[in-house]
């Protein structure tokens, strides 16, 4: 199982839940499962976090098909603004 942890700010979408487990062969499959947990997510990840998924601490982007190993650490990375 994957160990998928949220931000402060994607908490707000998962009724406050920091991290949960999930059991998925790609990060497509993973982003259905946590539709399903909490519906409205995948949305919420396909826009804010559409640059880049971390994987065990590897920044991947563009991680639709990517494999999610067994125990791996999942962060949806938000895209940062400023100047």
């Amino acid at each position: 199982m994957a160990h998928v942890h949220f931000s402060s700010a994607q908490r707000r979408l998962t009724g406050g839940v920091a991290d949960v487990k999930v059991e998925a062969e790609t990060v497509r499959e993973l982003l259905c499962r946590l539709e399903t947990m909490f519906p409205g997510i995948r949305a919420h990840l396909d826009q804010t976090s559409a640059s880049a998924v971390a994987i065990d601490g590897d920044i991947i982007p563009d991680a639709t098909y990517e494999p999610v190993p067994p125990g791996a650490e999942i962060h949806f990375i938000t895209p940062l603004a400023g100047g």
